[in-house]
Formats: C-alpha cells, structure tokens, sequence
C-alpha cells in the first residue's frame, strides 16, 4: 500500500520512471494497482526500489495485474509456485537457461496471447553488468518516415518460439504495428527475435526486413538501460517495449551474484487514464 503521496523521478528522457513510497509486502490495494497500471502505459517501465519480497509476496503482487503465466520448465520455478521463476547465474543451469533472455524480444510474443506484464524483483546484483534493455518501439515507430509507417501497418509477422524454421514450433500470427490494448498508441510489435516471416513476403525478403527493422527498432536512441539495485522492483509493459538481458557469466564468488525472480502475467487492467 502506498505510505505517502509517492514520488516519481524519471529513469531516462524516453521511458521509465521511478516511484517511491511503496511497501508491496504489505499488499496493494486498487489505488496502488491504478497508479502503477498508469504509470506503465504513460512511461512504458516502473521501478519500485527497496522492496525485499518472498516468492509468494512477489506472486500475490503479480496476480493484482493480470492472470500468472506458468513458466514451462519446472526447474526454475521458485518454492512450488508457477509463477515465479528464478534467472540465476549462481546455480548449476545449463547455458541456455543461464542467458535465455540475453537478445531482443518481446515476452510470450510466440504465443497467442503474449504477456502483457513482466516483473523482476532483484535479490542479488553484481557490482557491474547484470541490467536489462529496454528499446521504446512507440518512439521506434514514430521515428520511421510516413511512407515506411504506411507498408509496416499493414504487415502481419509470422512468429515461432526461437525462431525455429524446422516445423517442430506452432506458427503465430501477430500484427507488426499494434495500437495499444487500453491506450491505442501505436508501436512496433515484436519486431525482433521470433519473427520468421511476413505474410504476403517471399521468406528472404521478410527476413532481410525483418532484420533491417529491428536494427532501427533497437537504435540507441531508443534504449533504456536498467542497472539495479538490490531489492528493485522493475515491471514493463511488453506492449510497448523489446527488452533484452545482458550477456551473463557464471557467478565465481556470493559478489558477482545476480538472482532474479520474474512474474509476467496476461490482462489488460484499465488504470487511469
């Protein structure tokens, strides 16, 4: 719940704010979820510092903004809960899972319903390295020339889960400009990573544009760059954004430990807008 009237500092010029005055632990009532929701669709990234979760604290919190998405491999699952899951470069996890997150992507965007919510709540951070980017593809596309705008809107992608082209993945269809669930602002969606075709596009041709967009989608002047500190609470909206971790090595000493526990969840709540 909200302690006291909470105070907002911007995380960058583009995207993110912070926002202070909040104790999860202790729940959050509608007027907390409202003002979070907001802010996410105003600002793209929230960053709640100084909240020292459990597993179960961080889920509760999760389900306040949309149904908990199950992760699929049981392993990472923290304390029997399936909706939490733990990125770690302190344990024993095989490479893939150690930077699983270490490329541009839109969260479950090979999915028919993507996340629209993700969450991490850092519990061990390292003194250098260790943060998440996040690429404003709002800006992205506002930033085209009319004419690329006009083609882009009515191009549907064709993505599969790491992009695989061998037949093993289903093929999911999703528009690759989306006005926005609640706000209807327009942005590049999932203009990076899964996509393995456009409609209509012989497949080389989609590619090379594909790969050719998500150059401009992830310029730099579109990118935010999250260094946390223990105890951050950062939640985006995938909706609005491409994120990716940075390239992890395993952790030698308790020092160069980062833990993460993630949540992302399905749901559109309207906030206050």
């Amino acid at each position: 719940m909200i302690d006291s009237t909470p105070g907002l500092t911007p995380l960058s010029d583009g995207i993110g704010v912070a926002l202070t005055g909040l104790r999860i632990s202790k729940g959050a009532d509608r007027e907390t979820i409202n003002t979070i929701v907001t802010l996410l669709y105003r600002h793209a990234v929230v960053c709640i510092p100084d909240q020292e979760l459990t597993p179960a604290q961080l889920a509760d919190f999760g389900a306040c903004f949309g149904k908990p998405i199950h992760h699929t491999e049981a392993d990472l699952r923290l304390d029997g809960l399936p909706g939490v899951m733990s990125l770690s470069n302190a344990d024993n996890r095989d490479d893939r899972q150690l930077n699983g997150g270490a490329h541009w992507h839109t969260d479950l965007v090979h999915t028919d319903e993507p996340a629209s919510f993700t969450m991490l709540n850092a519990i061990a951070v390292p003194p250098s390295g260790g943060r998440t980017l996040f690429a404003d593809q709002v800006a992205a596309y506002e930033a085209l020339p009319q004419a690329m705008r006009q083609r882009v809107d009515t191009m549907t992608v064709i993505h599969c889960y790491e992009a695989r082209t061998d037949g093993s993945m289903a093929l999911v269809r999703h528009p690759l400009v989306r006005p926005h669930p609640v706000t209807g602002r327009r942005a590049l969606y999932g203009a990076a990573d899964t996509g393995i075709g456009i409609e209509g596009m012989s497949g080389d041709s989609a590619r090379q544009f594909l790969l050719e967009l998500a150059e401009h989608a992830t310029d730099q002047r579109f990118v935010y760059r999250h260094a946390y500190n223990k105890h951050d609470v950062v939640i985006w909206d995938n909706s609005q954004l491409l994120h990716s971790a940075e390239l992890l090595e395993r952790s030698r000493s308790p020092e160069q430990d980062r833990i993460m526990h993630r949540v992302s969840v399905r749901g559109w709540p309207q906030g206050e807008l």
